[in-house]
């Protein structure tokens, strides 16, 4: 490779690079789900382990755990169709408040620009159109989804099951010097990422918690159900927040007052802080510890290639890249971009509430 031109080599990596990502939209229904179990059984592993240590045999372990994440993951959704449904019985009575914040809307934007009602429920009408068109490839995608996810418990059964047949693979793959470093990395990887996963659901679940509640003091109606969806929107990091609070906003704007949406903006900037800066350092932040303009770059490229679900899963996998890259000395000065080292001194730590007395 390297005996031909810089312009050659890189011309053939980046055609790899359309190639590999070409591949992975093309086969995007047969490994999400894959992808999906394979953060499962890491962050099953540890119990797993601790199971079979116990005296468990391997069968009923994985069937076990897998028994209980499906009935815990039931009974949330049941719960959230609770809440659903107490929102869609007083649908008639938002549908109407809707309509009367819009009409008083479209004649504020008409006094202010000088669009007659009727321009604007024409360009209305097209965008909903539009919108229509987007809903039935949405839900299709979803309709697509649901049965997927009907692999997710199999895999993740068959991951945990023939782990150690896999480690062994990867033994064979790898040359008898450099065993060690493999070792280290599934080590390190096995360590990381559940670790990672469960400081995530920790700060998600915080974040219901204290969504609900500022929710239901600023007066936004159904303050559990929007303080629930915009916690479960903050498993995207960084993103997710803007994305949750956007819908509560828009929520809140058209069928409540100005006020009330105006304090769901205080209370983003609030959580966000509270999130971004002791939340999530302390939590997931120092297991993980990328640097924030690679998350957003991968973010946003994980939603192009598979949409939500790359968005979701993206984290985990920069961590373990990172961590194979910095075992690897070749690529060791890829795994330092990849991390927060050199910028520690400007994240919050918990220790800051504490006294010099305190921490002598």
């Amino acid at each position: 490779m390297e005996r031909y031109p810089l312009a050659v080599r890189s011309l053939i990596r980046l055609l790899l690079t359309f190639l590999i990502v070409t591949a992975l939209i093309i086969t995007k229904t047969l490994l999400v789900p894959l992808f999906f179990s394979v953060l499962l059984a890491y962050l099953l592993y540890p119990a797993a382990e601790q199971l079979e240590n116990r005296g468990f045999s391997r069968i009923l372990t994985n069937f076990v755990l897998i028994i209980t994440t499906a009935v815990v993951v039931v009974g949330s959704v049941y719960g959230m169709a609770l809440l659903v449904a107490t929102f869609t019985s007083d649908l008639p009575q938002i549908q109407e408040q809707f309509r009367q914040n819009l009409s008083s809307f479209q004649r504020s934007i008409g006094d202010l620009i000088g669009v007659a009602e009727n321009q604007q429920d024409a360009m209305v009408k097209n965008a909903v159109g539009n919108t229509g068109q987007y809903l039935k490839t949405f839900f299709t995608a979803t309709a697509n989804s649901i049965l997927a996810i009907g692999l997710v418990p199999v895999y993740t059964f068959l991951l945990l099951f023939y782990r150690d047949k896999f480690k062994k693979f990867i033994n064979l793959l790898v040359p008898s010097d450099q065993q060690g470093i493999a070792e280290n990395i599934i080590d390190q990887a096995s360590e990381v990422v559940p670790s990672y996963m469960k400081g995530l659901i920790i700060v998600c679940i915080i974040l219901m918690g204290l969504n609900t509640l500022g929710f239901y003091l600023v007066g936004v109606q159904y303050a559990m159900l929007f303080g629930i969806i915009a916690a479960i929107f903050n498993l995207i990091p960084y993103l997710g927040t803007v994305l949750g609070y956007g819908i509560v906003f828009i929520f809140v704007l058209a069928t409540q007052s100005t006020g009330v949406a105006l304090a769901v903006v205080g209370q983003f900037f609030v959580v966000q802080f509270l999130e971004n800066n002791i939340l999530t350092p302390n939590i997931t932040g120092s297991y993980v510890q990328i640097n924030p303009l690679v998350i957003i770059f991968s973010l946003i490229g994980g939603g192009m290639i598979w949409g939500l679900p790359g968005m979701f899963m993206v984290i985990p996998y920069l961590a373990m890249l990172k961590i194979v890259c910095e075992n690897i000395d070749s690529l060791k000065p890829i795994g330092y971009l990849l991390g927060t080292r050199g910028t520690e001194r400007h994240t919050i730590k918990l220790n800051f509430l504490k006294t010099d007395q305190d921490s002598g």
